[in-house]
């Protein structure tokens, strides 16, 4: 028998589950567009489709595209300081500047040989300089780009080893980056001229953060799952999905677990309204949970829905959104039963009511969700062949 067993500070919540729609919603049909060769992330500004993807060339560098709504190319930045460069995740501030995090290397001074003053050259022989040495991408990047894709910062963390941002959020007051390092969780924070906090460790490899909310008054909300003990919280499942909330200082505040008897849990998207997705597997079946929570973590409704497990979620416009690759006829949805895995974006309404089911022929895992008020909900999700797409809510 399943239960869900949550935990905050000794505390249980009883969740209420997402009421279906009084009436079943029939499916329609979304629109797909062709996404750039290489994109690997996607952001919506306004009118314009943010594309970046990573390219190996003499060293590696970025590429970020804006395209408009019709697919025309409005503005293209490559971002090249001659050593490699990756970028692995990306946002937008409330100014509409692009935000990307990810690790970079430093050039190595060249050595040259300078010339003594006054000795003679006379067959005019040229010193070359000898070929630029690079290191290691020992350096937490972030790289801040302006709505039109002009470069305005680069700001540079050194570390230890290469790190792996996983997510970072901007707010007016700042910024928090998460990722792992040395296979260990961490998590930091910089202001938007670009000067870092400390980095701070949360666990081992044995827990993993997938998103992170930078809250209004400088805390933080990080989501993901964990398989040991955190401040005091023991595991409930075999892995649990857990929400921690820092404070200002780097502290921990709050730590609750969503956990499944004799399975695993994880949180694998969450924004600032604390609506949260991902996959609750135990044995051979799966389902996508999608939960909205308060401020203070206690579940106000949630819903389970069969699945294979990738999922993202958002909150816009009054409406929380749920993109999930579906394998089965779902309850309160009508002309629904996929013969294989497919994509499907379900909008609930602020109780967790049901209110719309988007299909996307030929897409099946989704990447990501974004929402602008020139555009509406937009997300980027792959095929099963790996190539990727970007998608609306709107049919053509």
């Amino acid at each position: 028998m399943k239960r869900i067993v949550i935990l905050a500070l000794l505390t249980s919540f009883a969740i209420p589950a997402a009421t279906a729609a009084p009436k079943a919603i029939p499916v329609q049909l979304g629109s797909i567009y062709s996404a750039p060769i290489g994109t690997e992330l996607f952001l919506q500004s306004g009118k314009s489709s943010i594309f970046i993807s990573n390219l190996n060339a003499n060293s590696a560098d970025i590429q970020v595209t804006a395209n408009d709504l019709t697919g025309t190319q409005l503005w293209q930045r490559t971002i090249d300081s001659g050593a490699d460069e990756v970028v692995t995740a990306a946002t937008l501030d409330l100014q509409g500047n692009i935000w990307l995090a990810g690790s970079a290397a430093l050039l190595t001074v060249a050595e040259t040989l300078t010339p003594t003053t006054g000795v003679d050259n006379p067959d005019s022989v040229i010193v070359e300089t000898s070929p630029t040495q690079r290191s290691d991408m020992k350096n937490l990047a972030l790289w801040k780009l302006s709505p039109m894709g002009e470069l305005l910062g680069t700001y540079l963390a050194p570390l230890k080893n290469i790190p792996l941002a996983t997510a970072i959020s901007a707010t007016n007051s700042g910024l928090a980056v998460i990722g792992s390092l040395d296979a260990k969780p961490f998590v930091i924070t910089a202001t938007t001229s670009g000067a870092f906090g400390k980095l701070i460790s949360i666990g081992t490899s044995k827990t993993e953060f997938n998103a992170v909310a930078r809250n209004s008054d400088g805390t933080l909300s990080i989501f993901g799952s964990s398989a040991e003990t955190l401040a005091g919280k023991k595991v409930a499942g075999i892995r649990d999905g857990v929400l921690i909330k820092l404070s200002k200082s780097g502290s921990i505040t709050s730590v609750v677990r969503s956990s499944v008897l004799k399975g695993s849990r994880s949180w694998f998207s969450g924004d600032s309204a604390h609506l949260l997705s991902g996959p609750v597997i135990v044995g051979k079946n799966v389902e996508t949970a999608i939960t909205k929570f308060t401020t203070a973590f206690a579940p106000t409704w949630t819903l389970r829905i069969q699945s294979t497990g990738p999922s993202t979620s958002l909150t816009a416009n009054g409406n929380s959104y749920l993109a999930l690759t579906s394998r089965g006829a779902i309850t309160g949805i009508s002309g629904w039963k996929p013969s294989q895995p497919s994509l499907l974006v379900i909008t609930f309404d602020s109780k967790g009511v049901m209110k719309a089911a988007t299909a996307l022929p030929g897409l099946v895992n989704p990447i990501s969700l974004h929402y602008s008020t020139a555009r509406g909900v937009t997300g980027l999700a792959s095929a099963a062949d790996g190539t990727v797409s970007i998608f609306t809510l709107v049919s053509r």
